[in-house]
């Protein structure tokens, strides 16, 4: 039961990443925070590799790096553009279809394919991501689905999980080609630097770019080392995880994160509905025990 430890420390590392955007989504440019972010969790894995000794790179990482750091690049504008527009709880659930589009794209991409029990849990999960969406307003059980479509932030979160359920998979190839310490490093740094670019093009529209640059980096520091933390250790822990178990098991545990976002939205932003999409989230709990004790 290792891989579970493992992938519920990504699932932790996840939340606190997606909880540090969501603070500062009205304050700071996202895209400039998650690049010195993600560059900085590369440097951590780069030093973290060189203490134990650079593997041997296989002949398939620098694809698997190329194609999953793209599709994390799109992935990640589209989550800033639904943060900022939608409730932590409510937006950030549509990733826990992820596992569900996995028993697909890993069965296509690594030959990797859930027992019929792992696939229940997978779909229980997805169910109480469904559940999550259900407020006081809907009056038949077809209307969540009809506000999530309406609802361009969930759109958009749907769209990322599908993105993740391919970039994940390379994510892996990467892992099998290096090791578990050194693989996302260089996807990590190759997200982060084009997002520094769409920042910098953002940024050079104001006619004070050098005192924009130079003079307010403070506030990114704390929060950027944060997520270069937090971003080292998920890699590190999920793909040692990558090791012990199949993608669509592993991602289905760590999409309790959301339970976690969940939790912190009612808590910290008083978002409302409190009521069904802890039901909700429950019921991604239920999934994630029936994967561990029977799949």
């Amino acid at each position: 039961m290792l891989w579970v430890i493992l992938a519920i420390i990504g699932a932790i590392a996840n939340a606190a990443y997606y909880i540090i955007i969501k603070k500062y989504v009205k304050m700071l440019d996202l895209c400039i925070l998650s690049a010195f972010g993600f560059i900085g969790g590369a440097f951590i894995l780069f030093g973290l590799s060189a203490a134990q000794g650079f593997p041997v790179i296989g002949p398939g990482y620098w694809t698997a790096v190329l194609v999953s750091a793209a599709l994390n690049v799109i992935s990640l504008l589209l989550i800033y553009s639904a943060l900022s527009s939608s409730d932590l709880s409510l937006s950030m659930p549509m990733l826990s279809f992820t596992p569900a589009f996995l028993i697909g794209t890993s069965f296509i991409v690594l030959g990797e394919l859930p027992s019929v029990i792992g696939i229940m849990g997978i779909l229980i999960i997805v169910g109480g991501s469904y559940v999550l969406n259900i407020s006081s307003e809907h009056e038949n059980l077809l209307d969540p689905v009809r506000s999530m479509f309406r609802n361009r932030a969930s759109w958009y979160m749907l769209i990322v999980a599908l993105l993740f359920a391919l970039s994940i998979n390379y994510d892996k190839v990467g892992m099998e080609n290096s090791n578990p310490v050194f693989g996302m490093s260089f996807t990590l740094l190759f997200i982060g630097i084009p997002l520094a670019g769409i920042g910098a093009i953002s940024k050079s529209r104001a006619k004070n770019l050098p005192h924009l640059v130079f003079d307010n980096l403070r506030p990114y520091c704390t929060p950027a080392i944060l997520i270069a933390v937090f971003a080292a250790i998920e890699a590190v822990s999920i793909n040692f995880a990558y090791t012990l178990q199949i993608v669509p098991y592993i991602i289905a545990i760590k999409r309790l994160a959301i339970l976690i976002m969940v939790l912190y939205g009612i808590i910290v932003f008083k978002e409302r509905e409190f009521r069904m999409r802890i039901a909700g989230a429950t019921m991604m709990v239920c999934g994630a025990v029936l994967i561990i004790l029977f799949a």
